[in-house]
């Protein structure tokens, strides 16, 4: 019975998209005075309208976009944990002498990535030439662990004004800074990379790593010791996550391979990305994804592994039902813990897995948001301490705030 209900489910997901598909225009194409569609919305909220977190060892990155009120300013605040999150620093404003992160919102997140006490954030400005709003991508540099901010470059070197969206940024163990994103500068939407040297002063010349793909999901950077960088993307034919990787630093990539053979056909955009993990092992360099699909009979969230460092992977292995959405992972050696928001009775809630045999079993999700709050847009990174999941929440009649919890 629960099987059936189940794939009612995914199925209802999979038609709603589908409905959507007709519906609305397609992502990503550009039209001056458009309407966005639902996914795009710039609809000003109080509170907390994006987060990203960046881990090194016990120090934990976090950069948050908030509004003090409906109307003002998204204001970007950083704060720092040097004991794997239990205790944080006061905010500090860091968007110093640049425009503020005004269509930064869960799902197209501003991004922290940090090497020792260089520290980079970066978002994507307003651009009110720009179909869904979106312009050049704005970054802000600290030397000193994040305590203070100075202007940085726009890594970008297409010389265009509008629609550099989906950010991520990653640093290595080397102090290189590795920053991934979309724009149209090979005609359609396209999967772009670019790399610094220097705690983001500088930007190397761009590189078009896809030049077709899915137009409005999140992109998510991994990195590993050795050179090592991996890259999951949505595709756009078909509608599958993909990924792409570097062994030498960013210089070169190898083709494309699928992360997940759901051969999801669909003219549209589900504005859901994924999650991307390694852990370093003395067999090797061990990957981890998870994923998410709206084919009908297969709607959900399905977390994957990979032995070989992302050039093989494992069987999908379903996380939660077909109401399962947005998801994370993180990595430790053999254990892996995953996060991902679902429908609880009337909430949205945050929930979390952790396999403790390198992804080859992973139990049933444990809720970690409370009871009467609307939660989603999980975030999870392992420290020094063990596992800790992010997300936003809203509690009825309150701006939405962030939250954190350790993941046993």
């Amino acid at each position: 019975m629960l099987d059936t209900w189940n794939g009612l489910r995914g199925w209802l997901v999979g038609f709603a998209l589908a409905l959507f598909a007709i519906a609305a225009p397609v992502c990503g194409a550009e039209g001056v005075g458009a309407k966005p569609h639902s996914g795009h919305s710039l609809e000003k909220t109080a509170g907390v309208t994006s987060l990203d977190v960046f881990a090194e060892g016990g120090r934990v990155h976090l950069l948050v976009a908030r509004r003090g009120a409906k109307d003002a300013p998204a204001a970007l605040e950083y704060l720092r944990s040097d004991d794997g999150g239990e205790t944080w620093s006061d905010p500090r404003p860091a968007g110093a002498g640049q425009p503020p992160a005004e269509v930064a919102h869960s799902g197209m997140d501003v991004q922290v990535a940090a090497a020792g006490d260089r520290v980079v954030a970066a978002w994507t400005m307003f651009d009110a030439a720009s179909r869904f709003g979106r312009g050049v991508i704005a970054t802000s540099l600290s030397s000193d662990g994040g305590r203070t901010w100075r202007p940085g470059p726009n890594p970008a070197d297409d010389g265009k004004a509008g629609d550099h969206a989906f950010i991520d940024l990653a640093a290595d163990d080397r102090g290189h800074f590795h920053l991934a994103w979309l724009d149209a500068r090979a005609g359609q939407k396209g999967l772009v990379y670019a790399r610094s040297d220097d705690g983001g002063a500088t930007w190397g010349g761009n590189a078009v790593l896809d030049a077709e793909t899915c137009e409005c999901c999140w992109n998510t950077l991994a990195t590993a010791p050795g050179g090592r960088v991996l890259l999951l993307y949505r595709d756009k034919n078909p509608r599958d996550m993909a990924l792409v990787a570097s062994a030498d630093g960013g210089r070169t990539w190898a083709a494309p391979a699928p992360v997940g053979r759901f051969n999801w056909t669909f003219e549209g955009c589900p504005h859901v990305g994924g999650g991307l993990a390694t852990a370093q092992t003395a067999a090797g360099l061990r990957a981890y994804a998870v994923v998410w699909t709206g084919r009908a009979d297969a709607a959900g969230v399905y977390a994957l592994a990979s032995p070989d460092g992302g050039k093989t992977w494992a069987t999908p292995i379903r996380l939660g039902d077909g109401t399962a959405w947005h998801a994370d992972v993180a990595a430790g050696t053999d254990r892996v813990t995953a996060v991902f928001d679902a429908r609880a009775g009337d909430d949205t809630a945050v929930f979390a897995s952790t396999s403790r045999d390198a992804g080859k079993t992973w139990p049933a999700g444990t809720r970690l948001s409370p009871a009467g709050t609307s939660a989603s847009y999980p975030r999870v990174i392992f420290t020094a301490k063990g596992f800790r999941a992010f997300w936003t929440e809203k509690p009825e009649g309150k701006p939405a705030q962030w939250r954190s919890r350790a993941v046993e």
